[in-house]
This record gives structure tokens, sequence and C-alpha cells, in this order.
């Protein structure tokens, strides 16, 4: 019994680890407005390219902790949103409360690129 009891003691403390709101890659996806098709991989990274060349005038380096495209970021995000609302794409998001919660930069820059 004094195993049981330590067992699941151990079992709920390992349950606040986990985030209430955790976000999945496939909650947020930019689908087009009229076929339903999701952007390829190849658009998403055109806009995005676009969006970093536009604002900070290169890429991201993946190498090191870049602070200028950080401090950047929620103008990086509504570029690239309005690059992809532009080509026929909403932002779609299965909760959006939720994903709002875990990723306030980029819900608040998508979010006028939901209809």
């Amino acid at each position: 019994m004094k195993h049981i009891i330590y067992f699941f003691c151990l079992f709920m403390a390992s349950c606040t680890l986990v985030p209430l709101y955790s976000i999945r890659d496939d909650d947020a996806k930019w689908i087009h407005r009229v076929t339903g098709e999701e952007a390829s991989a190849e658009l998403l990274g055109k806009c995005a390219d676009y969006a970093s060349f536009n604002i900070i005038k290169r890429k991201p380096d993946p190498n090191i902790v870049d602070t200028e495209y950080l401090n950047n970021l929620g103008r990086i995000y509504d570029m690239k949103g309005k690059c992809l609302y532009e080509n026929g794409f909403i932002f779609k998001v299965r909760m959006f409360s939720a994903y709002c919660y875990g990723l306030k930069t980029s819900c608040e820059a998508y979010n006028k690129y939901r209809k």
C-alpha cells in the first residue's frame, strides 16, 4: 500500500510539468480560401524570407541567438502573414485561445488574417 501511495503521488507531481496549453505543430495552418489546401513549405519559406529581408535586411542566423530578429519578430510575423494572405491563404487554428496563450507574438500578428 505504501508503494502505491508513493507512485500515485509521483504520478500526480509529474502531471504539473506538462503545460496547460501545449501547442501541437498541426494546430495552426495557412489554408487557401478557395481550394482548402495547406500552404506549401516553399511558399511559407518565401514569405518568411521576404518578411525578414524587408524588416532586418537579411535572413535570421540559426547558429546564434539573433537578437535583431527576435526584437522584430512581431513585425516579421505580420509581414509574413500579409504575404500569405495576399497569395490567397487564411490563418486557421483549431483552438485560438490556446494558441494565443502559448504563442502571443504570432497570435497578435496573424489574428487579422483569419477571415
